[in-house]
């Protein structure tokens, strides 16, 4: 009875240690994520706040200097996984974006509602472009909020 305890406990931690090990490594992409994204105006706190936030974890854990790298060479691995994969899935996800504005095109019936949906998407892409070149606006705007391609934004 004293095994099984003991495997019973020792099952317990691991678990319990991969449940912690997967919020660090998702806080470490979130972070390296934001940190690498546009930066918006108060990306210096953010970024700081992010680190001391992992600082604490890796503090909580009782983490010595060694395990600390080894921690954020695994989340920057994973930075770059995501980021590898983002380049592979990009064209897929523009085709299937634009087989969808294709279908809903067909959907309408007249000449006014094709041309106001045109204008409507035109609107939308300049938007977008402007996003990309200015680092510093807020990518959940209302605009992104209200395109029904993409449904309702949760914020």
């Amino acid at each position: 009875m004293n095994g099984s305890s003991v495997k019973a406990k020792a099952l317990v931690f691991a678990i319990f240690f991969l449940g912690i090990a997967t919020g660090v490594l998702v806080a470490n992409f979130y972070t390296t994520r934001v940190v690498s994204a546009p930066a918006p105006p108060n990306a210096p706190e953010n970024a700081q706040r992010a680190q001391r936030d992992i600082n604490k974890f890796y503090d909580y854990l009782g983490l010595d200097q060694a395990q600390r790298e080894q921690m954020h060479k695994i989340g920057e691995e994973t930075r770059r996984e995501f980021q590898q994969l983002r380049q592979e899935t990009q064209p897929r996800f523009k085709a299937i974006q634009e087989a969808t504005r294709t279908k809903m095109r067909t959907v309408l019936n007249t000449d006014e509602q094709r041309k106001k949906y045109d204008d409507w998407r035109q609107r939308m892409n300049e938007r977008q472009r402007n996003r990309e070149r200015q680092p510093g606006k807020d990518s959940n705007n209302k605009d992104r909020n209200s395109d029904p391609e993409h449904g309702p934004k949760s914020n």
